[in-house]
């Protein structure tokens, strides 16, 4: 079982690592095909989700587009009916007064006009020097009159020195304040805005100063609701940069009322508030988000051909009340980021696998491509190596030969070629086959080219027979001591299967240019010396 398991893993191992002669090109390709891969793949993955967050962020920008202009028609509808009813008022109070009707007359005249619209908090008549003559306030329990003791003075309030100056059918509004009485901020906040339009006698004398209060929190509940058929968070702000109202967070359910010494717009956010002030309306992108806006002028209302105009006007400059709205949509940075994600090709875990999977096929195509390569060098080398012994082949000699006689030409230097033939090999493998041969010219390879220097180039011709060019030599003395070299390293005995052997080689060496300026001239010396060698050894050996 565990011989099955060792054969199963090695067979695991032999195709999923790299064998030890591809080790190197292995490790040079993988990083490569890591990188290409993942730049490739990544690089699609990332145009996919750039391409996809430039269409969600145009479907964003427009769908806060329409959210800023539901809020901003929500704004036009209160105030023109706010007008409207305005308008109605004193008409209903110049009416009592050509018919010459008392106080109290009017007073009910108003109070019956509140219970039908509650959602006016006051309903005032001043007379020209800003004494109330007539108030109507909303409770909890409904409208109520107030009596002579609590009626107040408001010669020295900004509206009142305005609605003053304010031409027949002219309507003042006052975008937004808080409430004050007798000089004191209200509480809880209650913001209301101001409509003021101006009263006439039956003889065309300006009598009076007629004035709502609407409930501005009524809006501002309507203009939340308008901003959350988005996906950004409503927000109104003044035309100073101070925020009324302010929402936050992911779809929330409610806002916060900012006091006018709260929160600055302006101020936490001066590059988004520069934004809105080139323009009346727009969308645009920061680090802190995505924002939409309008600006709304209640001077520039009426201005729509479709709806009947209203001669509106607006504080002074300098004055101390706010002179419009800016409604704004915002999504936070966070939560567009939250959204840009969601809507990405993949998610993280689905990167990493990804990724895994990346890892895995540079893997592999490392594996094939060091494979391959280690093939071809292999098929190269063999094409210039000798199967048997590992030295250059024939071919592979005679190209080095040119070359080296070439070199020794333009240096003017000589160099020579060591011719050798093993002595008596026939017989060895004739008696003991051609294994133990084998072996001989293996052993015989590896000593000759241990015996060589670097530059020179050992090669085997064929059969029995090796060549060594030697490269650049002072003379025929170097030729001479490297010739005996290879002779005194051959003659060491080898270990074979049926015994101890004794080689002998028998070695002829041409130096160029003495002995031949072509490499046929060459071999064809170095051949004559080794057989003049052979013959003397055979000589010696008879003696």
């Amino acid at each position: 079982m565990n011989n099955s398991n060792n054969s199963y893993n090695t067979g695991i191992s032999q195709y999923l690592l790299p064998d030890r002669r591809e080790i190197r090109v292995f490790a040079k390709v993988l990083p490569l095909a890591l990188i290409v891969f993942s730049v490739l793949v990544f690089g699609v993955i990332r145009y996919g989700d750039q391409r996809s967050e430039q269409a969600l962020l145009k479907s964003l920008e427009k769908e806060e587009q329409q959210a800023a202009a539901s809020m901003s028609r929500t704004v036009q509808q209160t105030l023109f009916s706010t007008t409207a009813s305005l308008q109605y008022l004193v008409l209903l109070i110049e009416r009592n007064l050509a018919e010459s009707t008392p106080v109290e007359r009017v007073a009910r005249t108003l109070l019956d006009f509140s219970e039908t619209h509650p959602v006016f908090d006051q309903l005032r008549f001043l007379d020209l020097t800003g004494k109330e003559v007539v108030r109507i306030e909303s409770t909890r329990d409904g409208s109520k009159i107030v009596g002579q003791e609590g009626l107040q003075d408001k010669s020295a309030r900004d509206y009142f020195q305005r609605a003053k100056e304010v031409e027949r059918s002219r309507v003042l509004i006052v975008p937004v304040e808080f409430n004050r009485e007798r000089g004191v901020l209200e509480y809880p906040l209650k913001p209301v805005i101001r409509l003021a339009m101006a009263v006439y006698d039956a003889q065309n004398n300006k009598v009076g100063i007629a004035i709502i209060n609407y409930k501005a929190r009524v809006l501002l509940d309507r203009l939340f609701a308008s901003g959350k058929v988005a996906r950004g968070n409503a927000n109104i702000l003044s035309a100073r940069g101070r925020w009324l109202m302010e929402s936050a967070g992911f779809q929330p359910e409610d806002y916060v009322l900012n006091a006018a010494d709260d929160l600055s717009f302006a101020t936490r956010m001066p590059q988004e508030w520069g934004q809105i002030g080139k323009s009346t309306a727009g969308v645009f992108r920061t680090d802190n988000g995505l924002f939409s806006y309008r600006v709304l002028l209640p001077a520039r209302l009426g201005e729509r051909p479709s709806v009947n105009p209203v001669a509106w006007t607006v504080p002074k400059p300098g004055s101390g009340a706010e002179g419009g709205w800016i409604v704004l949509s915002h999504i936070p940075r966070v939560q567009l980021e939250s959204i840009l994600a969601a809507n990405r090709m993949l998610p993280r875990m689905s990167k990493v696998l990804l990724g895994l999977l990346i890892i895995t096929i540079s893997w592999l195509t490392a594996l094939q491509f060091s494979g391959n390569r280690v093939r071809i060098e292999e098929l190269k080398t063999s094409a210039r190596s000798d199967d048997l012994t590992g030295l250059v082949n024939r071919g592979e000699f005679d190209r080095n030969l040119f070359r080296a006689i070439s070199l020794a030409e333009r240096n003017k230097r000589p160099m020579g070629v060591v011719y050798i033939d093993v002595n008596e090999f026939k017989a060895l493998n004739d008696t003991h086959g051609h294994a133990s041969g084998d072996k001989v010219l293996v052993a015989i390879g590896d000593r000759l080219a241990k015996s060589c220097r670097s530059s020179d180039v050992a090669a085997r011709l064929g059969g029995d027979e090796f060549a060594v060019i030697l490269w650049e030599l002072a003379g025929r003395a170097d030729a001479r001591v490297a010739a005996m070299g290879i002779a005194a390293r051959m003659q060491k005995p080898l270990h074979l299967e049926h015994g101890e052997y004794q080689t002998s080689v028998s070695i002829g060496v041409a130096l160029y240019p003495d002995d031949g300026t072509t490499p046929e001239a060459l071999l064809a010396y170095a051949d004559q010396r080794m057989y003049a060698d052979k013959a003397l050894s055979k000589k010696a050996a008879n003696a």
